[in-house]
C-alpha cells in the first residue's frame, strides 16, 4: 500500500472510529423550514402535526404548530423533502418536492381544507421560494448541478461565486493586494486559484457589500476554513464531486456571520443517501493536439535554420505552441454503509439504510508544461575558463555545481541587440567575447576591456518546465439515531508543484509541497419539538516545509545577480536591456509554514409562539507556528558577469543572517 492510499485509509478509519465513539449521527447543516398553518378562512391552526421527510435518506422530523399556527424545523441538509400536515377535522396535506437551500431558512405556509382526516390533499408542484421571506439577507445558491455543468477554471467551485446576486468580480488569477477590486471597468490581476482545488490559499477575487477582498468569509459544513496569513482566502477548496450546495450571502444581518463583513461563502458537502450513487470524470490535454504559431510580428532579423520545440523551421525567430500535458480525473461514491455483524443468528451484516451513510470523493491533477524564453546565457567555454583561471574561487565552485547548465533548446540565435563585444563562433554557435578576467581576484572587472577570443555569452532559447501533481480526498460519514444527528467529514489535499528558476537552470528548480487538511464533527440534538441544539467542532491546518522539499544546492548557493553596470569606469559589459545572468533561488527561501485553526461552535434554536430565537457562541483558537525570514539566505549583486567570475560583488544583503 503506497503512502497516499495509506493516508486516505487512516483518515477514513479515524473518521469512522470517532463517529462510532460518539454513539450516534447525520449532517452538519444549518438550513430549516418554517411557516404558518392556516385554514380556508385564513384562521390559524394550532396543534397541527408537521412531519418532514428527506426523500434521499428517509430521515423524518416532527413538530407541532404553536397556538399561533407557527412551526419550524431546523438542522436540515439542502435537498428535496415531503411535508405532511395533519389535524383532526381537516384533510391531510401532503406537499411533495419541497426544496430546502443550503444554510438558509425556507418559508412554507400551509393551507388546510376542512374535511375528513382520512382525505388527502397532495400538492406535487415544486415548492421553493424565489424571494427571501424569512430574513433580510441578500443571498444566492449554487447547486450541485450548476457546479458540475458550468465552466470553472481548474474545476474550482469558488469561481462561480461571482454569479451570486450582490457579488462583483472577474475571473482574475494573481493578486493585487487587499482592496475592493474588480469592479466593472477596473479589472486587475486577482488572487484566485491557478491550481484549482489544490490552491494553497484560494483568495477569490470578489467584492460584496462594498467590502475588501480580505473581508470575505469561507465556511465548509458550518465552520471556518479561512487562512490565517491571507485575509479572504480559503485553505480548503472542495472538489466539485464533494459539494452539495454553496450558499453565498452578500448582505447579512445574522449575528452568526458577525466575524466578517464581506461575502459569506457557506459550502455544504455531499452526503450519502439510501441509494448508491457515484460519478467519474476524466479530462485529457496534450501538446500533440496543438499547432505552432508561426507569426510573431514584423522583424528585421534574417531567417535561419532553427530547431524549435523539437521541430525544424526556417525562420528569424522560433515559432511557439502551447506545450501543456494535463490529466484531470475525479470520482465519488456514496450510499448506505453496510457493516459486518458478529455473533450467531440474525443477518450477517448491518444495513445502514435510513441510519448510516457514507460518501467519499477524490480529485487528481497531473499537469506539466514548458514555456520558452530567448535570453543570454554563459557559454560552456566561459564556465571552463573560470574554473581554469580561478580554480579555487567561489565562482568556480558555482560552475561545478550539478545542474548549473541552463535548459537550452536552441542556441546561437541572433539577438536584436548584441552585447558590447565581438561576435565569435563557439560550441553554441554564434557567441560573443565581452572581455576577460584581467584583474586580481576580488576586484571588479571592466576598467579596460581585454578580449581574449573566448566565447563568453550566447543568445539562446531556454526551456522553463513546470509540473503540478495534486490529490484531494474527501470522506464523510452520517448517522441518524432517533432524533439525534451526527456527522464527521474530512478534506485532505496534497500538492507537489515544481517550477523552473528564473534562468532555466535545473539546480534552481523550486519544489512546493504543501499539505492542507480540515476535519469537522457535528452533533445536532433535538431536545423537543421546539428546541434544537447544534454543536460543531473543527480543525483546519496548512503546512509546508521548504527545508525538506528544496534541493541541497538550493540551500547552499546564495542569490547571485549580475547587472548592466560598470563601476570601474570602462565600457559597459552588461547585456542588452541593462540586465544580466542570475543564479540561485529567491533569497527569501526556504520557509516553514504551519497554520492551525481550532474552532468550537454551539447554537440553540428555540421556537416560542410564532417566533424563533437563536442563542450561541463560538470559540476559535488560531496558531501560527511558521518560521519566516525576510532573508533566509544571503544575496549578492555584481556589476557584470566577469566581476561574478572574479568574486567581486558590489552589494550584499544579509537580513536575518549572521554574516
Amino acid at each position: 500500500m503506497n503512502r497516499t492510499t495509506s493516508s486516505l485509509f487512516r483518515i477514513m478509519m479515524c473518521g469512522l472510529f470517532f463517529l462510532l465513539a460518539l454513539g450516534t449521527a447525520n449532517a452538519q447543516f444549518k438550513a430549516g423550514v418554517q411557516g404558518t398553518v392556516l385554514d380556508s378562512t385564513g384562521g390559524l391552526v394550532p396543534e397541527a402535526k408537521i412531519t418532514l421527510t428527506n426523500t434521499e435518506t428517509g430521515k423524518t422530523q416532527e413538530t407541532t404548530t404553536s397556538a399561533e399556527g407557527f412551526y419550524r424545523i431546523s438542522g436540515l441538509p439542502p435537498g428535496k423533502y415531503t411535508l405532511t400536515t395533519e389535524k383532526a377535522g381537516y384533510k391531510k396535506s401532503f406537499l411533495e418536492s419541497v426544496t430546502i437551500g443550503a444554510e438558509n431558512v425556507q418559508g412554507v405556509d400551509i393551507l388546510l381544507e376542512t374535511g375528513d382526516v382520512t382525505a388527502t390533499v397532495t400538492v406535487t408542484a415544486e415548492a421553493s421560494s424565489q424571494l427571501e421571506t424569512e430574513n433580510a439577507n441578500v443571498r444566492g445558491a449554487i447547486t450541485a448541478q450548476e457546479i458540475q455543468r458550468l465552466p470553472q477554471v481548474g474545476r474550482d467551485p469558488y469561481s462561480l461565486i461571482r454569479t451570486a446576486p450582490g457579488v462583483l468580480g472577474d475571473t482574475a488569477r494573481g493578486g493585487p493586494g487587499n482592496k475592493a477590486t474588480n469592479l466593472p471597468g477596473t479589472e486587475e490581476i486577482g488572487g484566485g486559484s491557478n491550481a484549482g482545488v489544490f490552491q494553497t490559499e484560494n483568495q477569490v477575487q470578489i467584492s460584496a457589500n462594498g467590502q475588501r477582498v480580505s473581508s470575505n468569509n469561507f465556511m465548509v459544513d458550518g465552520v471556518s476554513v479561512n487562512s490565517l496569513g491571507l485575509g479572504g482566502a480559503a485553505v480548503v477548496t472542495p472538489n466539485q464531486e464533494s459539494v452539495k450546495e454553496v450558499s453565498v450571502v452578500t448582505s447579512s444581518y445574522s449575528a452568526e456571520d458577525g466575524r466578517n463583513t464581506g461575502a459569506q461563502v457557506k459550502v455544504v458537502s455531499q452526503n450519502g443517501t439510501n441509494d448508491f450513487h457515484g460519478s467519474a470524470v476524466f479530462n485529457y490535454g496534450s501538446p500533440k493536439l496543438n499547432s505552432f504559431n508561426k507569426y510573431r510580428g514584423p522583424t528585421t532579423i534574417t531567417s535561419t535554420n532553427l530547431i524549435c520545440q523539437g521541430k525544424a523551421f526556417t525562420a528569424s525567430r522560433c515559432p511557439e505552441k502551447v506545450d501543456i500535458w494535463e490529466r484531470k480525473f475525479a470520482g465519488s461514491l456514496g450510499g448506505p454503509l453496510y457493516l459486518p455483524r458478529f455473533g450467531e443468528g440474525g443477518p450477517a451484516y448491518f444495513s445502514g439504510k435510513n441510519k448510516l451513510f457514507f460518501f467519499i470523493s477524490y480529485e487528481g491533477l497531473r499537469r506539466s508544461t514548458t514555456t520558452f524564453q530567448d535570453l543570454f546565457v554563459e557559454t560552456p567555454e566561459f564556465r571552463q575558463y573560470v574554473q581554469n583561471v580561478r580554480p579555487n574561487s567561489l565562482a568556480a565552485q558555482l560552475y561545478r555545481t550539478s545542474g548549473i547548465v541552463p535548459r537550452v533548446v536552441t542556441q546561437g540565435l541572433t539577438p536584436s541587440g548584441p552585447p558590447n563585444g565581438t561576435a565569435i563562433n563557439g560550441q553554441a554557435g554564434l557567441s560573443y567575447d565581452i572581455g576577460s578576467i584581467n584583474r586580481p581576484q576580488g576586484q571588479k572587472i571592466g576598467a579596460t576591456q581585454t578580449l581574449d577570443g573566448i566565447p563568453d555569452v550566447t543568445f539562446a532559447r531556454v526551456a522553463f518546465p513546470s509540473s503540478t501533481r495534486g490529490n484531494q480526498y474527501n470522506t464523510r460519514i452520517d448517522y441518524n439515531r432517533g432524533a439525534d444527528q451526527f456527522a464527521v467529514s474530512t478534506y485532505f489535499t496534497k500538492l507537489s508543484d515544481l517550477s523552473a528558476s528564473r534562468s532555466g537552470r535545473p539546480f534552481q528548480d523550486v519544489l512546493f509541497k504543501p499539505v492542507n487538511s480540515a476535519a469537522t464533527a457535528t452533533w445536532i440534538r433535538t431536545i423537543s419539538s421546539t428546541l434544537i441544539n447544534e454543536a460543531r467542532f473543527n480543525f483546519t491546518r496548512f503546512h509546508d516545509d521548504e527545508v525538506k522539499s528544496l534541493g541541497a544546492a538550493n540551500l547552499v548557493v546564495p542569490a547571485l545577480n549580475t547587472n548592466g553596470f560598470n563601476f570601474t569606469g570602462g565600457p559597459g559589459l552588461g547585456l542588452p536591456g541593462g540586465g544580466g545572468l542570475n543564479y540561485g533561488i529567491d533569497s527569501g527561501l526556504p520557509k516553514i509554514l504551519t497554520q492551525n485553526t481550532f474552532e468550537a461552535r454551539d447554537t440553540m434554536t428555540w421556537v416560542r409562539s410564532n417566533q424563533a430565537f437563536k442563542f450561541g457562541g463560538e470559540v476559535r483558537r488560531e496558531q501560527d507556528n511558521s518560521n519566516r525570514r525576510i532573508r533566509s539566505r544571503p544575496e549578492f549583486s555584481f556589476d557584470n558577469i566577469l566581476s561574478l567570475a572574479n568574486d567581486a560583488p558590489f552589494f550584499e544583503n544579509t537580513q536575518d543572517i549572521d554574516p
